[in-house]
Order: structure tokens, then C-alpha cells, then sequence
């Protein structure tokens, strides 16, 4: 297992959140609100790797624009460690950046790269899964974490599992990775048994996992290593390094055409939070579909949730499955069988002009 001090977590931190409107804005995304508890998701994120690492060993990646944000969420992590791309170029840029620093001091430094705005439902039994990925970590693999599925769900990306490492307690090598399946393809993943949802954690060393972005990604890894090398990172340093780069997740830029992948599958209980019937639905799970029951009256409203945050009444009367999120400025009244078009919606504000309730 890799040693507690040599291990790094980088905390992908810049996503906008859109189908989350409107608690989700342009001015502080998802993962700087608490939509799950009393403290953002930014923070939950922080606390669940804490125990495997010290403040001095976190890295934040985010926008440029959310730097001092970050920076109040976390006072504890270092100012130098937390990261401002003045662009966004996706998930294998933002670890690059992140990889490149940590490589530069500490090669054979593990690393875990995490999203910030996952729901992970027993953050102690997640840290588990971590150590053994570390361990295939530490064999010269690049990890990921795999969800067992509980239903054909369409929604996510899968991993099929190859034979197992025999060197370690639990990780497999990925025999390939696949897109979001149609419903059918999603029930024979299901009956097959060796699939799992790709939750986007990825374990690895630092140093080799430059090495292999240099070998798949060149025009991502040459310019990062070139940032390293400077030390300080300033916005004038960055900005005409990021307007080459290209846009590309870690997904299709690094794990899918990576041969040494391994997986580690996991029963955690996780969403990826994508909208507001993955909040509805780990709400429902963990106590109440009212998360300000206050400030909600229901009659004849089964399934229904309702987040009244402005502080306003709200009354829904014969209506189900609906969702209701009321923040005072703007109100949202969507079913969870849309949930996904919400999207579509701030499209429509934004032709109507009403650019500053995005």
C-alpha cells in the first residue's frame, strides 16, 4: 500500500453545473453549494480524502474565476496548491496540470484524481477501495474505481473487467471501456456480471502517469511539464499555454487508450449528481424528499420533491414525481422524467435576455 505522506489527491473542481439551475450558477457552481449537507460539495470532497493524505498533499483544479472561492472553502490547503485554468479544456488537462507539478517534486507519488461533485454514500468503505487501487497503483497501472451497477441504468459510461491481478487484493485489468449503453445493451451488462458504471476516480503514480500522457496526449503533457518547470504558476504564465491546448476528458484522452488499465469494483453507494432527480433520489434514500420542510405544505403530492430555500411557502396540490427547487430569484417546476432539460432552459433564459439569472 502506498505510503500515507507520498500520497497526493488532485480535486477536479471546475464544471458549471447547468442542469442543477438554480442553485447551480455561473457564479458559484454546484460543487461550492451544500446540496447534500450542510457543507459544499467542494468540501465533502476534502473531508472524504482527508484521512488518506494531508492538506499539504490536496490540489484543486478549478476555474480561473472560482480560485478565491476555493480558497474560503478550503483554508487549510496550501494557496500554491490550488489551481486557476483560465480555460476549460476538461478533466485530462486539469490533472496533467495538477500531475505535472506533483511529479516534478515527488515521481513515485500516488495520486487520486477525483471529481468534486460525487456523492459517495460511506466515504470510510471508499477509502478501502482507494488502498487497493493503490496497490495496482503502485504495479504501474492506471486505476479507476467501478460501481457494481444496481439497475440497466443508461446514464453512465461502463468498464468491462479483464482477469484478475493476481497481486493484489481486488483490482482487474479493464478489458475496454464503453459508451452510455441503449436499454437493452444496459440489461445485458447487468446479467453479464463483469461490467461496472465508471465513476471518473482515477489512482496512479505520478511520474508514470506523465509518461503515459506523453505517450497519448503529447500536446497535453509537453506544456504542462513546461508549467512545472516554472514554479509559480501565474494567470500570464498559463493563459497562452491553455489556448492550445486541446478540449479532452481524462476518459477518452488517457483511460481508454491506455493498455495497463485496472479497475477495482466497488458497492459503494455513489451518484455523479448530474441533476436534480440523482438529488432527488439520494435524498430519498437518507431521510426526507423535503430538504426545508418548513417552508413546504403538500396535498395529494406523492414523490415530490421540493428544496424552498428562499424561505417562501410552497404548496403543491395534486401534482407527483415533480420537482421544485425555489430560491427566491427564480423558480424551477420540472418532472423527474426531464430532469436532463434543464439544460434546454437556460438556453431559453439566455434568448430572453435574462442572462444574470444564469
Amino acid at each position: 500500500m502506498a505510503s500515507q505522506q507520498a500520497m497526493h489527491v488532485v480535486i477536479m473542481a471546475g464544471g458549471i453545473g447547468s442542469r442543477l439551475w438554480p442553485i447551480s450558477r455561473r457564479s458559484r457552481p454546484k460543487q461550492f453549494q451544500p446540496l447534500l449537507s450542510d457543507r459544499s460539495m467542494l468540501v465533502d470532497t476534502y473531508e472524504r480524502v482527508l484521512p488518506l493524505t494531508s492538506p499539504e498533499h490536496v490540489w484543486v483544479v478549478t476555474s480561473a474565476e472560482f480560485v478565491d472561492l476555493a480558497r474560503q472553502q478550503l483554508p487549510d490547503v496550501p494557496l500554491r496548491n490550488i489551481l486557476g485554468e483560465p480555460a476549460r479544456r476538461s478533466s485530462a488537462p486539469a490533472v496533467a496540470l495538477a500531475s505535472a507539478l506533483i511529479a516534478s517534486r515527488e515521481p513515485s507519488a500516488t495520486v487520486i484524481a477525483t471529481p468534486s461533485d460525487s456523492f459517495i454514500g460511506d466515504p470510510a468503505a471508499y477509502r478501502d477501495y482507494i488502498a487497493v487501487a493503490a496497490e495496482a497503483a503502485e504495479q504501474g497501472y492506471i486505476v479507476t474505481l467501478g460501481i457494481i451497477p444496481s439497475h440497466p441504468d443508461t446514464g453512465y459510461g461502463y468498464i468491462k473487467r479483464g482477469h484478475r491481478l493476481a497481486t493484489t487484493g481486488g483490482a482487474y485489468r479493464v478489458e475496454r471501456f464503453t459508451e452510455k449503453p441503449d436499454a437493452e445493451m444496459a440489461r445485458e451488462y447487468l446479467a453479464h456480471g463483469g461490467y461496472y458504471w465508471n465513476m471518473g476516480q482515477f489512482i496512479f503514480r505520478a511520474g508514470h502517469f506523465m509518461e503515459r500522457c506523453a505517450a497519448h496526449l503529447p500536446d497535453v503533457a509537453g506544456p504542462m511539464e513546461e508549467l512545472a518547470e516554472l514554479g509559480r504558476l501565474t494567470p500570464e504564465a498559463l493563459a497562452p499555454i491553455y489556448e492550445k491546448l486541446p478540449t479532452i476528458s481524462f476518459d477518452y484522452g488517457i483511460a481508454e487508450r491506455e493498455e495497463d488499465m485496472a479497475v477495482v469494483p466497488t458497492a459503494l453507494e455513489w451518484s455523479d449528481v448530474g441533476n436534480w432527480r440523482a438529488i432527488k433520489e439520494i435524498a430519498g434514500r437518507h431521510g426526507s424528499l423535503d430538504l426545508r420542510p418548513e417552508n413546504h405544505v403538500g396535498v395529494d403530492s406523492p414523490n415530490c420533491f421540493v428544496l424552498a430555500s428562499s424561505g417562501r411557502l410552497v404548496v403543491t396540490v395534486g401534482v407527483e414525481g415533480y420537482i421544485v427547487v425555489d430560491t427566491g430569484d427564480a423558480l424551477l417546476i420540472v418532472h423527474e422524467d426531464k430532469a436532463q432539460e434543464v439544460r434546454e432552459a437556460l438556453d431559453e433564459i439566455r434568448k430572453k435576455g435574462k442572462g444574470e439569472y444564469l
